[in-house]
């Protein structure tokens, strides 16, 4: 597996190295330290001569920090490398991906300097949105137990398959978790009779969407637990994001797993709503996965 570990020294880089180094990768995965540093020229008050004297400076300081994290994550049927590049920090990361081919890219939730009550580090919100694999954003310093977020769309079954290949979760226990709700149109009816609809169409489409959602979860479960996955199923009633953040919580998990659709070209919609707002508000970490595009 070819893992890129994106850090930056910060408190929240070091909760996701501590989940790197609890990781049981399979054999033989390239794991590739990465640090990424930006020098704005008009900051420098240095002639220009001296600006790739100055970015070397700063690529040694934090060569020497990076290797120290190398060495913590070293392993039996790992390589494990270290790299500093000068860049744009979401760039340089996003570049390296792709570069380097990578099958996951993890990183803190915060970098230095993101405003504490922020929810999402703006650096760790642009990889995600720009990234060509899946991310996973630590906000824990283990995986122990996994929620699978499923509403039967191609970007949940991918999300599956990722629970269901990828080794590391495959021996962990997986709760796949759908949600079902009305929109907020059918929502406001009455659902005595009032309006165009009957009190039993509207209980019909209640029923009928709670059943599809039950079987979306169970045979996402079945599927799973017939790859040696321990999943199980849970459906509940009410707005998907909300609905599975709950039940990680009372699942004790460490981990939401949650498919999205790929890049549409507007960046404040990069990401489906369901996984933004998981991803935003989730208490534990979240991993987010998506369809591949051009390298």
């Amino acid at each position: 597996m070819n893992v890129l570990f994106a850090t930056d020294g910060s408190k929240s880089a070091e909760q996701a190295r501590q989940l790197v180094a609890s990781v049981d990768w399979p054999a033989p995965s390239h794991i590739e330290v990465l640090h990424v540093d930006q020098l704005f020229a008009e900051d420098l008050q240095v002639p220009a001569g001296t600006y790739s004297a100055a970015h070397e400076k700063v690529r040694e300081q934090l060569t020497s920090e990076i290797d120290r994290v190398k060495a913590s994550l070293s392993r039996s049927g790992r390589q494990v490398e270290a790299n500093v590049v000068i860049n744009r920090p979401a760039s340089g990361i996003i570049a390296e991906a792709r570069r380097r081919n990578a099958d996951l890219i993890v990183m803190g939730s915060h970098g230095r300097g993101t405003l504490a009550s922020a929810v999402l580090g703006s650096v760790s919100a642009e990889v995600v949105d720009h990234a060509p694999c899946p991310v996973l954003i630590a906000r824990t310093p283990r995986i122990t137990r996994v929620v699978l977020a499923h509403d039967g769309s191609d970007g949940a079954r991918q999300a599956e398959e990722v629970v269901s290949m990828w080794r590391f979760l495959q021996g962990l226990p997986v709760r796949v978790v759908s949600a079902w709700s009305l929109s907020p149109s059918y929502g406001s009816l009455d659902a005595m009779g009032g309006g165009f609809m009957s009190g039993e169409v509207y209980q019909q489409l209640v029923d009928d969407l709670r059943a599809e959602r039950t079987r979306t979860a169970g045979e996402a479960a079945k599927r799973l637990a017939g790859n040696g996955v321990q999943a199980t199923a849970e459906v509940g009633e009410g707005p998907t994001a909300e609905t599975v953040i709950s039940a990680a919580k009372d699942f004790g998990a460490d981990l939401i797993v949650v498919g999205s659709r790929g890049q549409t070209g507007l960046p404040r919609i990069l990401l489906g709503s369901v996984a933004r707002s998981v991803l935003f508000n989730a208490h534990c970490s979240v991993l987010i996965t998506r369809q591949r595009t051009d390298r």
